[in-house]
C-alpha cells in the first residue's frame, strides 16, 4: 500500500518532467550585467542545444526538470535545472581562462582559444597608454614580427613590415581592414619633386576611436584575404556603444604636446668652419708642393726651405680667412623649432540594446619641428546599431569623415650636391652666412657654392609652399539576421571617396623659383570605391563536435582620377599657385583615368573535437581586372591544425601548466601590386613638330604581356602557446617560412627591343624566422599590480632567384644620378648595400703611388682594389681604376632582430607604464655623410670629421703671413677621415664610409597617470607622457628609426635628408561622464 501511495505521489512529478516546453532566456555577465552573444546552451546528456544571439537571447526545446549546461569563453560553465519557461542566467568570469578573448579576423570573430593561426591582439587598454597622433604608432613594440619605420613629419607616412619583405614593387605595407571592410590607403597627389614624404596611409582614423587592433601574420590567418594578404593584415575595430546599462556617456580627451629634435648633429660653427677653410687651402698647398710628379726629386719633404722661387704656389699665398667674419650660425637652430600640438576629442555613447550609438569628433593641430610644417586633422566617426523587425534584424551604420591639411617640408632631395632639401641644407649650409636681408638674393651665397645659386635652409622651409589636403568619406551599412537558429546571414555595403589635393610654389626668392621666375604645380588624386559583401555563417555543436563554417562573397570597384599641372614664369609671387593664367609657360596637363575591380569568394570551415583537436580549412578565389584574360583569377587555400594538449587528461589537473597548445599551418596568399592595364599594349600621346606645326601623335609605350600573373607567397607556420600558473605567465612561440614566387618587376629590355622595360614575373624571395612573445602578471594585489610583457623577433631574408638572364639587379639611384648603392643579388639578403671597400687614408705620396690607383694622393681615401684591371695581353695596367668591378657588399638593411619590453604598474589610483624598444643590426646608408664626412667642398662638415682628418704639417705665421713647416700641427697617420682639399680626388663613390650600424635601444614611451573616481561611474584621469625620451645608438644621423623611403622596398635603410626624429612631451586628461 505504501509503494502504491509513493507511485501516486511522484506520478505528477514524472509527468511534469516529461512535459516538453520552449524555454526562453537571456545570459548576462554577472560583473557588468552585459548581455552575452555566442553562449552555448546544451541539454546535458543529449545533443540538443542552442546559442545566444547578438542580444544574449536564446530559445531551446527541452523539458522541465532537464539540466542545461551553459558555457562561454572566459566564463565559468554553469549547470541549472529547468524549473520554468523563462530563465535569466548570470555567468561569472573564469580567472583560469583570462586569455580566452574574442579575436576578429575580419569577416568574423572567433575565440582566441579556438585559433589555429598566428594572430596578435592589442586592446584599447594598451592603446590608450601610448598617446600618439597616428594609428600605426600605437603598434610600436607591441607585437612580435612587426617592424615600424616611423616618420616625425606632421601627417607623415609610417612604414610597416610584417615578417620581412616579400615584394619589390608591392612594398611592405599590410592590408588594412577597418570594421570588417578592406580599406585603400590614403595616397598623396603628385608633387613637384622635392616635396614632403608620403602622408599617413590611414590618416582618416582617430587613434582615440580605436577599440582593438589585430595583426594577422601567418597564411592560415591571412589567406582569407587571398590576393592582398601576402604582407600581412591589420584589422582595426573602432569603438561602439556599450549597451549593457542603457546610460548616456561622454568622454573628453585633451592632449597638449611639445616636440623637439631628439639631438642636433655636431657640425662646425663659424670659427671652426673658417679654420676648416684655411686648413683646406694649406692641405692642398702641401699636396701640390710635395708631389713628385710636379717637382721630381725636389718635391718638398720637410728638409727644404719653403722658397716661393722653387715652389711657385707660395708666391702671393694667403689664407681665405686670415681674419674671422664674426658670423657663427647653426642653421639647425635657425630652421628647427620647438613645436606645439593640441588634440581635442569628444565622444558620446548611449542607447539600449535595441538602439544605440557611438559618435566622436576629433580635432588635432600639429606643428612640425621644421619651421612652417604643420598638419590639421578633423575626424568624425559614428557607429549606430538598431534592432528591427521584432529584433530579428540588426542594422549597423558606420560613417567616417576626415579632413587633413597642412604644409609639408621640402625634405626630399635631388642630387646630393644640388637640389638639397631643408634637412640636408641645414647640415651642409655654411655657418658664416647670415639670413638674407630685404632686397638680397641667393647671389650672396654663390662664392662658397661653386658659383651656384643655393637657398639657405630657412628660406626653403618658410617660403616654399607645399600644401597638402585630403578628404576621406566612408559610409558602411550592414544587415545581420539569423535566417535559422544556427545560420547567420550578413550583407554589407560600403562607399568610400578619397581625394587628395597638392599645390606647390617656389617663389623667386628661392633659387629654384628665381631660375624659373616662379614655379608652381597643381594636382589632385581621387579614388572612388564601391564595396559589397554577403556571407552565411553556420555554427553548431553535436556532442563533442563543433563546427563553424562561413561562405563569403565580395565585389569591389575602384575608379581613380588624377591630374597634374605645372607652370613657370609668374609676374608676381603674390598669386603663387592660384593663377596659372598669369604664367608665361604652362606645361601640358597630365591626366590619368584608371578603373579596376576585384571579385572574390571565400569558403572556410572550422572544426574542433572536444575543444582539443582543431582543423581550419580556407579556400579563397580572387579575380582581378589588372591581369590578362588567362590569368585573371587565382585560388589561395590554407589549412591549419591545432592541438590543445592542456585539455588532455595527463595535463588537465596540472598546477603548473594551465594552457599548452600546438599550432601548425600552411597556406598561400597573393599580391597584385601593379597599376591597371600593365598586361596590355598601351598608347601614349606625344606632341612634336611636323612641317613647322605642332601636332599630336601616339606611340606604343607599354609592351603587352599576356602571361602577367599574381605574386604568390607560400607560408608555413608552427606555433606553441604556453600558459603557466593559472595563466599568470603566457609564452607564445612562432616559427615560419615564407617563399614568394613570380615577383612582379620592371624588367629592363635590350635597346634593340624598342622598349625600356616591361612588367613581368621573375624572381623568388625567402623569409624565415622565429618570434617570441611573453606576458607575465608578476604581482596582483588589492593595491598594487605589476605586469610585464616583451617580444623578440628574428627574420632572415634572401633573394633566391632574380630572372633567367641576371644574377643581380641594381636598385634605384640614391644621391647621384649614377650612384646605385643598392643591389638585389641572388643568394643575398634583399636590397644589400654594394660599394667600394676602404682601408683608411693615404699618409704620404710614397703610399699613394705604390697603390697604383688613379687619383691616389696623400689625404685621400684608400680604396681597396679588389679587381685588377688588365691590358689586352692580360698584364695588370699601370694605373688601376676603382669601379663597379671592385665593389663588395658593404651593408645589409635587414636587422638581425628587433625586441621590445613593456612594464605596467598600478598602485591604487596611480598608473605607470614604460616601453623600451630595440634593434640589433639593420645598416643605414646615410647619403648626407658623403658631404659631411667627405671634407671635399666648401660646405659645412661634421666636427668629428674635421677634427680627425688628415692635416698637413704647415701653418701660417700670423705676424708675417708666411707659410712655415710645422710638424707639430701635422696629422698624417692614424686618421679616420680624408684631408679637406680644394681639389679633392675620387670621394663620390658609394663606399663603406656611408654605411652605419642602425642598432639602437630606446625608451620609446613613458606614461604616468592618476585616476580620480567619482560618483555614478564618473572618472578623471590626468597623465604625463613622453616619447623617444632616451636613445642609445652609434648611428651619427638624427634617428636610426627614421628612413627616407619607409614605404619603398627597393630603398630600405636609406637616410637622405629625412625629417629629423623628435622627442615629445604630452600633458593630458581624460574625463568620463
Amino acid at each position: 500500500m505504501k509503494k502504491l501511495n509513493l507511485i501516486f505521489l511522484f506520478f505528477p512529478l514524472f509527468i511534469l518532467a516529461q512535459q516538453q516546453v520552449v524555454v526562453k532566456g537571456t545570459v548576462l555577465d554577472e560583473e557588468n550585467k552585459q548581455l552575452l552573444p555566442g553562449v552555448t546552451i546544451l541539454e546535458k546528456g543529449t545533443k540538443n542545444g542552442a546559442i545566444t544571439d547578438f542580444d544574449g537571447f536564446f530559445e531551446i526545446n527541452t523539458k522541465l526538470g532537464a539540466t542545461l549546461s551553459i558555457s562561454y569563453l572566459g566564463m565559468k560553465t554553469q549547470e541549472i535545472v529547468v524549473e520554468s519557461e523563462t530563465l535569466k542566467i548570470y555567468l561569472q568570469t573564469n580567472l583560469d581562462q583570462l586569455d580566452e578573448v574574442v579575436v576578429s579576423v575580419g569577416y568574423f570573430d572567433v575565440s582566441k582559444k579556438d585559433l589555429s593561426g598566428s594572430i596578435s591582439q592589442v586592446t584599447t587598454e594598451k592603446l590608450e597608454q601610448n598617446r600618439t597622433s597616428s594609428v600605426e604608432q600605437l603598434l610600436q613594440g607591441q607585437i612580435s614580427g612587426v617592424v615600424i619605420s616611423d616618420s616625425s613629419e606632421p601627417g607623415g607616412g609610417t612604414g610597416i613590415s610584417i615578417r620581412g619583405t616579400n615584394s619589390l614593387l608591392g612594398g611592405t605595407q599590410p592590408l588594412y581592414v577597418v570594421d570588417g571592410i578592406p580599406i585603400d590607403p590614403l595616397t598623396d597627389a603628385e608633387g613637384n619633386t622635392g616635396g614632403g614624404q608620403a602622408q599617413n596611409s590611414i590618416a582618416f582614423l582617430n587613434p582615440n576611436d580605436i577599440d582593438k587592433i589585430e595583426v594577422l601574420k601567418d597564411a592560415a590567418a591571412t589567406a582569407i584575404y587571398g590576393a592582398r594578404g601576402a604582407n600581412g593584415v591589420i584589422i582595426i575595430t573602432t569603438k561602439s556603444a556599450d549597451t549593457s546599462n542603457g546610460k548616456d556617456s561622454f568622454t573628453v580627451n585633451i592632449d597638449s604636446s611639445v616636440n623637439e629634435v631628439i639631438d642636433f648633429i655636431d657640425v662646425l660653427d663659424g670659427p671652426q668652419f673658417e679654420s676648416y677653410m684655411n686648413q683646406r687651402a694649406l692641405n692642398q698647398l702641401y699636396v701640390n708642393i710635395s708631389n713628385p710628379d710636379l717637382y721630381g726629386s725636389g718635391a718638398f719633404d720637410g728638409s727644404q726651405a719653403l722658397d716661393p722661387a722653387v715652389y711657385t704656389e707660395l708666391s702671393g699665398y694667403a689664407l681665405p680667412y686670415p681674419e674671422t667674419t664674426g658670423v657663427s650660425n647653426n642653421w639647425q637652430d635657425i630652421t628647427y623649432r620647438m613645436a606645439y600640438s593640441n588634440a581635442y576629442n569628444l565622444s558620446y555613447t548611449g542607447g539600449n540594446r535595441k538602439n544605440n550609438i557611438f559618435t566622436s569628433l576629433g580635432i588635432q593641430n600639429q606643428e612640425g619641428v621644421i619651421s612652417n610644417t604643420n598638419n590639421r586633422r578633423i575626424t568624425s566617426n559614428t557607429n549606430i546599431r538598431r534592432k528591427m523587425f521584432n529584433d530579428k534584424v540588426d542594422l549597423i551604420i558606420k560613417t567616417n569623415i576626415a579632413h587633413n591639411s597642412g604644409n609639408a617640408s621640402s625634405v626630399a632631395n635631388g642630387e646630393i650636391f644640388q637640389q638639397r632639401g631643408v634637412v640636408s641644407q641645414a647640415l651642409r649650409f655654411q655657418p658664416i652666412f647670415d639670413l638674407l636681408s630685404p632686397g638680397e638674393d641667393d647671389d650672396a651665397y654663390a662664392d662658397l657654392n661653386e658659383n651656384q645659386l643655393v637657398s639657405n635652409p630657412y628660406t626653403l622651409a618658410t617660403l616654399v609652399q607645399d600644401h597638402k589636403k585630403s578628404v576621406n568619406f566612408g559610409q558602411a551599412l550592414a544587415l545581420i539576421t539569423k535566417i535559422k537558429p544556427k545560420v547567420t546571414w550578413t550583407v554589407k555595403g560600403f562607399y568610400n571617396l578619397q581625394r587628395s589635393n597638392r599645390d606647390t610654389y617656389y617663389p623667386t626668392s628661392t633659387t629654384r623659383g628665381r631660375r624659373n621666375n616662379g614655379e608652381a604645380s597643381q594636382s589632385y588624386l581621387q579614388n572612388e570605391k564601391m564595396y559589397g559583401e554577403t556571407s552565411f555563417r553556420y555554427r553548431n555543436r553535436f556532442g563533442k563536435h563543433r563546427i563553424d563554417a562561413i561562405l563569403v562573397g565580395t565585389v569591389e570597384q575602384n575608379k581613380i582620377r588624377a591630374q597634374f599641372n605645372k607652370a613657370f614664369g609668374f609676374g608676381s609671387d603674390a598669386t603663387s599657385y592660384y593663377t596659372f593664367e598669369s604664367a608665361t609657360d604652362i606645361l601640358v596637363p597630365i591626366s590619368q583615368f584608371r578603373d579596376f575591380g576585384l571579385l572574390s569568394g571565400l569558403a572556410r570551415i572550422g572544426y574542433n573535437y572536444d575543444q582539443k583537436y582543431y582543423v581550419d580549412i580556407n579556400a579563397r578565389v580572387d579575380a582581378s581586372s589588372k591581369f590578362a584574360k588567362n590569368n585573371k583569377s587565382a585560388i589561395f587555400p590554407s589549412i591549419a591544425l591545432a592541438w590543445a594538449a592542456s585539455e588532455e587528461d595527463f595535463l588537465m589537473n596540472s598546477n603548473t601548466i594551465s594552457n599548452l597548445r600546438f599550432r601548425l599551418s600552411y597556406g598561400k596568399t597573393g599580391s597584385n601590386p601593379i597599376a591597371p592595364y600593365q598586361s596590355l599594349a598601351l598608347m601614349t600621346p606625344i606632341r612634336y613638330n611636323f612641317n613647322d606645326e605642332l601636332v599630336t601623335g601616339y606611340y606604343e609605350s607599354n609592351l603587352a604581356n599576356d602571361d602577367l600573373t599574381w605574386e604568390t607567397t607560400d607560408q608555413a607556420n608552427f606555433g606553441i602557446d604556453l600558459g603557466l600558473f593559472n595563466s599568470k605567465v603566457n609564452l607564445t612561440i612562432d616559427a615560419y617560412h615564407k617563399t614568394t614566387k613570380n615577383l612582379l618587376q620592371n624588367v629592363t629590355l635590350p635597346a634593340s627591343n624598342g622598349f625600356v622595360s616591361i612588367v613581368d614575373n621573375f624572381g623568388e624571395i625567402e623569409n624565415k624566422g622565429i618570434e617570441f612573445a611573453l606576458n607575465a602578471e608578476l604581482i596582483n594585489s588589492n593595491d598594487f599590480d605589476w605586469n610585464v610583457s616583451g617580444n623578440i623577433s628574428f627574420n632572415r631574408n634572401k633573394l633566391l632567384k632574380l630572372n633567367s638572364n641576371l644574377d643581380f639587379q641594381l636598385g634605384p639611384s640614391v644621391g647621384f644620378s649614377q650612384a646605385n648603392p643598392i643591389v638585389f643579388q641572388e643568394g643575398q639578403p634583399l636590397g644589400i648595400f654594394w660599394g667600394a671597400q676602404t682601408d683608411g687614408i693615404y699618409e704620404n705620396w710614397d703610399e699613394a703611388i705604390a697603390s697604383g690607383i688613379d687619383g691616389a694622393t696623400p689625404g685621400e681615401i684608400k680604396y681597396v682594389n679588389n679587381h685588377v684591371d688588365l691590358d689586352v695581353n692580360g698584364d695588370p695596367l699601370p694605373v688601376q681604376q676603382i669601379n663597379f668591378d671592385d665593389y663588395v657588399q658593404i651593408g645589409d638593411p635587414n636587422p638581425d632582430f628587433t625586441a621590445a619590453i613593456t612594464n605596467n604598474f598600478i598602485f591604487k589610483n596611480w598608473d605607470l607604464s614604460f616601453l623600451i624598444t630595440g634593434q640589433k643590426g639593420g645598416d643605414i646608408f646615410w647619403v648626407d655623410s658623403w658631404g659631411l664626412y667627405g671634407n671635399q667642398q666648401s660646405t659645412n662638415v661634421l666636427q668629428a670629421s674635421f677634427n680627425d682628418s688628415w692635416t698637413a704639417p704647415l701653418s701660417v705665421d700670423s705676424s708675417t703671413g708666411t707659410v712655415v713647416y710645422d710638424p707639430s700641427v701635422g696629422q698624417m697617420t692614424g686618421v679616420q677621415h680624408p684631408a679637406p682639399l680644394t681639389d679633392a680626388g675620387q670621394r663620390a663613390l658609394a663606399s663603406d664610409r656611408q654605411v652605419f650600424d642602425g642598432s639602437f635601444i630606446r625608451l620609446k614611451n613613458l606614461n604616468l597617470g592618476y585616476t580620480l573616481n567619482m560618483q555614478k561611474g564618473r572618472s578623471l584621469r590626468l597623465y604625463l607622457s613622453g616619447n623617444n625620451l632616451l636613445t642609445w645608438t652609434k648611428y651619427p644621423g638624427y634617428d636610426p628609426e627614421i628612413q627616407s623611403y619607409n614605404k619603398d622596398p627597393q630603398r630600405r635603410g636609406v637616410d637622405f635628408g629625412s625629417y629629423p626624429g623628435t622627442r615629445r612631451y604630452t600633458l593630458g586628461l581624460r574625463f568620463n561622464y
